[in-house]
């Protein structure tokens, strides 16, 4: 259920972005597909309208690529003088670029046809690179930043080196910026000395440096109304003036001190900084920054220019009033401006600070609203849900107050459910988030069959960057049915189960749907009544971590452990954990690790725990490979522990979309017992863990 779970939210947050982003999706794809056909059009009406006169190096497709953008506009819009003059001025820089010094292209209009002669000249390589006057940086690092590639490779391959003096001239100014930023400010790199030898056809160069005096950062002086002591303002450069003198390290302290002022409500803040070599004393070049905080600001009103309406007019000040009257702090700022933007409601939200007179900064808003109404339709199949199809009605915007209402129907083989969703993510003007849904549904699983009804509210509060916790309570109504289990087995068949419960989340990963790197650390503690009476205590744990190996190498680390301790002598076997799955266990098919009755029915168990590690790697583009090792139990409470053990190792597939991964596996069992299978395929959308 969760995979497939995993699943239909995935493919309605991709489908489901408006009913009016439909059309212009549509039309941006035909639009695609129609300048494509337009291009190779005109691609191939241009190749029958040229002919290349003289060209003996290259082969004509070898020319057409350099000119293809002039090809086709000659295409769309006609052969003329200045048309085809541009043409062979490009080819003939491709010429000279690629080592024709004298390559000359001349053109002729003959009839509605193209007639570039080239004229090629002899083709000069670079043979070799000799830099004097270098003593502080050696000539294998020069090399590096002249050419991009190191000697041994012109030797091997020179035909991939063509001599273009161009080239050259801009691989000197590279060797100079490389001095400059090693504190040689007077640096002089000259590559003018070039020798042709084997007839012209080769170019040895001699690159002369004169590297002049080094210059380090020197005494470092504070001016101005600092207000901060001075080591706060040094510690607000973030890098020190120390080592080489360099201008862009200069310019970054001066903003970062400036920056710092600003982040502590200094609006109007200005720092200037003096640094001149030519004041320099034995090569040590004096700095100093000069602070001008000007008056501290607070946050003021809220003013909104909106151009739909939609929205209540007071919207967006309730939402910025938490910090009416509080120092400026443009990152608080930021978080909150964030927020709004996460919302889907608006197209485009601007804010613009304006200082007022009494030191309060205004934050004047330009708004466009998003249409707020969207249908969105999912298709999906997952191994043990099979094939699902859903239909999700929403509405983002609810009387105008920018709380979201949704509709969802969802179908696959095993199950059919509908839900009632409501968000208010500023509950009674709060800074807690109220999520309340109504559901039905129906279910299949193996050995019974699962009606339900129920509603279900959560209170969250996020009390720190990342960290959320949260107090729910839940009641439905459950019965069982069609079962093939015996009665002793499985537990009461028709109750009513409520539930109160607390709920922490910590995720400092970089992204939920695909990340790549960070944490994620859940729990979850509830109590649980059946009809009334109190029936259990549950508790759930979840650590996840992703380590990114260099930067297309990822492993992912997981483990789960899950406690129910019954109060009553039987739990309804909808209660219970099961194990085995593309989210658990990967050699065993989903709830197919653990208990059995006689007819191979799962059973469930009280306590359950899941190891995962995964390492994946790239294959080809968005194509990715993964081997894994997973570990797990599911035994009875009074067996908590890691005892009956069960495992799989692995391999599978992803193929990487903006909302999260596909994946298909194949676990294999390392030691079957006589009711189980060797190993299982998972198919699957998102992270297994």
């Amino acid at each position: 259920m969760r995979t497939a779970t995993h699943l239909v939210a995935g493919v309605i947050a991709l489908l489901a972005l408006g009913v009016a982003a439909a059309p212009a999706a549509e039309n941006l794809t035909r639009a695609l597909a129609g300048a494509d056909l337009i291009v190779g059009t005109l691609a191939d009406k241009a190749k029958d309208r040229i002919e290349f006169i003289g060209a003996t190096s290259f082969k004509d497709d070898e020319l057409r690529a350099p000119i293809s953008g002039q090809l086709q506009e000659i295409a769309a819009q006609g052969l003329t003088p200045p048309r085809a003059d541009d043409t062979a001025y490009y080819l003939g820089a491709f010429y000279r670029k690629s080592g024709f010094a004298k390559a000359e292209v001349s053109y002729e209009i003959r009839g509605g046809k193209l007639i570039l002669r080239i004229a090629e000249g002899a083709r000069s390589l670079l043979k070799s690179i000799t830099f004097t006057g270098n003593k502080a940086i050696p000539s294998e690092a020069l090399y590096e930043y002249m050419l991009g590639s190191p000697p041994e490779r012109l030797a091997k391959e020179p035909e991939k080196f063509p001599f273009n003096a161009g080239e050259i001239a801009a691989g000197a100014d590279r060797v100079r910026g490389l001095y400059v930023s090693d504190g040689y400010l007077d640096a002089v790199a000259d590559a003018s000395q070039i020798e042709m030898t084997d007839g012209g056809s080769r170019a040895n160069v001699t690159v002369r440096i004169v590297e002049g005096p080094r210059y380090v950062f020197g005494e470092a002086r504070f001016a101005g109304d600092l207000i901060y002591s001075l080591d706060e303002v040094r510690g607000a450069l973030v890098e020190q003036p120390s080592g080489p003198f360099s201008a862009a390290k200069t310019v970054t302290m001066q903003r970062n001190l400036q920056s710092y002022y600003k982040a502590r409500g200094y609006y109007q803040a200005e720092v200037a900084v003096t640094a001149d070599p030519q004041t320099a004393k034995g090569g040590r070049v004096p700095i100093t920054f000069t602070a001008t905080p000007g008056a501290l600001y607070r946050f003021g009103e809220t003013q909104v220019r909106n151009v739909n309406g939609r929205l209540r007019t007071d919207f967006l000040p309730r939402r910025f009033e938490h910090l009416r009257g509080k120092i400026y702090d443009p990152a608080k700022l930021d978080e909150t401006f964030r927020e709004m933007l996460r919302t889907g409601l608006f197209t485009n939200l601007r804010v613009n600070p304006v200082p007022k007179p009494n030191n309060t900064l205004d934050l004047q808003f330009e708004v466009e609203e998003a249409k707020a109404k969207e249908v969105g339709f999912t298709l999906g199949y997952g191994t043990y849900e099979g094939a699902t199809a859903g239909i999700r009605l929403g509405d983002r915007n609810l009387f105008g107050r920018g709380r979201p209402l949704t509709l969802s129907a969802d179908s696959s083989q095993r199950s059919i459910k509908g839900e009632l969703l409501y968000v208010d993510p500023w509950f009674l003007e709060t800074r807690f988030a109220l999520r309340s849904r109504i559901y039905s549904v129906s279910r299949e699983e193996e050995g019974y069959t699962k009606g339900a009804a129920g509603l279900r509210v959560d209170l969250a509060r996020e009390v720190l960057p990342h960290l959320e916790f949260a107090a729910f309570t839940e009641a439905q109504n459950v019965k069982i049915s069609d079962s093939t289990i015996d009665p002793l087995l499985l537990g009461p068949q028709s109750y009513l189960l409520t539930s109160i419960g607390i709920t922490q989340s910590l995720d400092l990963r970089d992204s939920a749907m695909s990340p790549t790197r960070g944490l994620v650390l859940n729990s979850s503690f509830d109590f649980g009544m059946l009809d009334g009476e109190a029936a259990f205590t549950r508790t759930t744990l979840r650590f996840s971590y992703y380590l990114p190996l260099g930067k297309r190498y990822l492993l992912a680390l997981g483990a789960r452990a899950s406690l129910i301790s019954p109060i009553v002598d039987q739990l309804p076997i909808d209660v219970r954990f099961f194990n085995g799955g593309g989210g658990s266990v990967r050699s065993f098919a989903e709830r197919e690790l653990g208990p059995k009755d006689a007819l191979g029915n799962p059973l469930g168990g009280e306590f359950s725990t899941v190891f995962n590690t995964e390492f994946i790697f790239p294959i080809w583009n968005a194509l990715q490979g993964a081997v894994f090792v997973d570990a797990g139990n599911l035994v009875p409470a009074d067996d908590a522990g890691l005892s009956d053990m069960r495992y799989a190792v692995g391999a599978g597939l992803r193929y990487k979309l903006p909302i999260g991964p596909l994946r298909l596996d194949y676990g294999v069992n390392p030691s079957p017992r006589a009711d189980e299978e060797r190993g299982a395929f998972h198919f699957s959308f998102g992270f297994a863990f």
